[in-house]
């Protein structure tokens, strides 16, 4: 039987547990991970290091938010179609998906290098920092495209009616950069540089994980060459439904960017890194809400589809 007919046939109640549950322990334990590695950084690199990283909070905003263009875009057209029963339809925005958050992915990398320090000293970076915040966003831009694809992608794990496999893919990446983070910065000293190696690597297991799934027999819906070419009609639905999510990132990174320029005149350095220890701790306690709602998206589009309003 098709997974996702469970969208339609059980109480709204019961649903929203089974989806949202799986995706507020993913999110927490996503951004306790934030938390962790800021720990790690503060206590073993120096107080500096943190601002340094803070200062790059705003550009990890922006990698984020074309995961959601794309993933949050796909996700719910995805769910649509399949309330619809149009699997093939729904596969090919899957393939659609999947080629436009590589491209988006290396337009960030290759931008965000370019012009990497006028960026970070723009947004408030001094001389105490800079080199903390290069070393690290250098790291974090040249394997975007792990972080994007990956999370972009299971985003769609979810919408097609598989919320338990959504949440451990998440526990895999936080977990593994956790031990990472303590291997590179703690016992080989790696500092910095140790800390975005170690997002880097756990984000691409994370996507070598995801693709699996979609190459393999658990999925209900699967990547197909045949529908990597881009379809117009395909690619403006995505981006319709996925420029609010991006909008609001992008909105909250310019925020971030603002506040960091007036903590940088009116505070300095160490006021720039305490609010960045703030930010993480404030991301963790609004993940639960971010939880219900990527657990409500699949079921109201999947009902949605199937024309049960």
């Amino acid at each position: 039987m098709d997974r996702s007919n469970v969208l339609l046939e059980k109480s709204v109640g019961s649903l929203l547990l089974e989806f949202s549950i799986p995706a507020i322990v993913g999110m927490v334990v996503n951004a306790l991970y934030i938390v962790i590695d800021r720990i790690f950084i503060g206590n073993v690199v120096g107080a500096f290091a943190i601002s340094g990283v803070s200062l790059t909070f705003p550009i990890g905003i922006l990698i984020i938010a074309f995961a959601l263009l794309i993933g949050i875009g796909a996700a719910a057209c995805i769910s649509i179609r399949l309330g619809q029963k149009k699997r093939d339809e729904a596969e090919n925005i899957l393939g659609n998906a999947f080629i436009l958050l590589i491209i988006s992915s290396v337009i960030v990398t290759v931008l965000g290098l370019a012009f990497m320090d006028p960026i970070l000293f723009s947004f408030g970076a001094s001389s105490n920092t800079i080199e903390y915040a290069r070393q690290f966003i250098s790291i974090i831009l040249a394997g975007c495209t792990f972080q994007i694809v990956g999370f972009g992608l299971n985003n769609i794990i979810r919408a097609e009616g598989n919320p338990k496999m959504a949440m451990v893919t998440m526990l895999i990446g936080a977990v593994l950069n956790i031990i990472l983070d303590y291997v590179f910065i703690v016992i080989f000293h790696f500092g910095i540089r140790g800390a975005a190696t170690a997002t880097v690597i756990s984000q691409a297991v994370v996507l070598i994980w995801v693709l699996s799934y979609f190459m393999g027999d658990k999925c209900l819906l699967k990547l197909k060459i045949k529908y990597f070419k881009l379809n117009k009609n395909l690619v403006l639905s995505i981006f319709a439904i996925g420029m609010s999510p991006f909008v609001m990132q992008v909105a909250a990174s310019a925020v971030n960017i603002i506040l960091n320029k007036s903590l940088a005149v009116y505070g300095g350095d160490l006021a720039i890194g305490a609010m960045g220890i703030i930010n993480s701790v404030v991301t963790m306690i609004l993940m639960p809400v971010f939880g219900v709602n990527q657990g409500a998206q699949p079921i109201i589009g999947y009902n949605y589809g199937a024309g049960q309003y």
